[in-house]
């Protein structure tokens, strides 16, 4: 019995991990320190090159609750959606094996979403999202987040949220065969069709406290970001979600910010060197 809170709240925790045995450890330490408990974790090795799943498995075999999946390399899309495919739970959380979630995350976010069953996703902050203390004072404390927000501002990091896993069976998952911006393909499919709130409050220590771009891994590759976000804005307007102002608005701010971000990178490197 994976369900101790009754099928209409069970949890699902899926978490990929790459040659990150450390961090994947005091990962899931952290979903087991939840105040609310989830139902299940599946832990899917994304065809590390170390001993990453040796390592997590031997930490964790007295936790009957925790499934361990070797895959070949898909990237982080596809280690998803094979720990959904694999996932028997109401809810689907997500988190990646270098970021940690507070004591409270689920609890307050499954409270939420059984309290609102109109809501389909609940996201929150990180500790290193990019909102300012001005921006989070603007926000109530429950924000719903459209496909219009989307397009313009990536209001949801993958570890921050929950799903209704009816959702994901119906519209499918995250877009294999892409490294970069991947994750937001799926949140504005779902924002399309069905209501999306974002939580105003800290929940995720993401990678502990690296800056959200211009940093080591993914994230540092910052035209390969900036493809996978345009390529996102492209498939909205294929799939008929936004018209031609929309989508022409959309694709000229995020150029902007990339340009922004690419000058700010820059002025990093200039002073450090200076």
């Amino acid at each position: 019995m994976i369900d101790n809170h009754g099928l209409s709240s069970s949890v699902s925790v899926i978490i990929p991990i790459y040659n990150s045995g450390i961090s994947a450890i005091k990962c899931i330490y952290s979903v087991l320190s939840q105040t609310r408990p989830c139902d299940e974790i599946i832990i899917v090795d994304d065809g590390s090159t170390d001993n990453s799943a040796s390592e997590v498995s031997k930490e964790f075999a007295m936790h009957n609750n925790i499934s361990i999946y070797t895959i070949a390399n898909r990237g982080a899309a596809g280690a998803r959606n094979y720990g959904m495919s694999k996932a028997r739970s109401y809810f689907v959380a997500f988190l990646d094996s270098d970021d940690t979630w507070f004591p409270d995350k689920l609890k307050i976010q499954i409270n939420e979403l059984e309290r609102d069953t109109s809501v389909q996703l609940i996201g929150s902050l990180t500790n290193m999202q990019g909102f300012n203390i001005k921006q989070m004072r603007s926000l109530e404390r429950m924000t719903a987040i459209s496909l219009h927000n989307l397009l313009f501002k990536n209001y949801f990091q993958t570890s921050t949220v929950v799903i209704r896993r009816a959702v994901l069976d119906e519209l499918g998952g995250f877009p294999e065969g892409r490294r970069f911006a991947e994750e937001g393909d799926l949140f504005m499919r779902i924002a399309a069709r069905y209501k999306c709130v974002l939580l105003n409050e800290i929940m995720v220590d993401y990678a502990g406290g690296k800056r959200g771009f211009g940093s080591a891994g993914l994230s540092a590759n910052l035209w390969r970001m900036e493809l996978g976000e345009l390529s996102n804005i492209r498939r909205v307007w294929t799939r008929g979600d936004s018209g031609l102002l929309l989508t022409g608005a959309a694709l000229t701010f995020s150029l902007i910010k990339f340009f922004r971000r690419v000058a700010i990178r820059l002025s990093w490197r200039f002073f450090r060197t200076a």
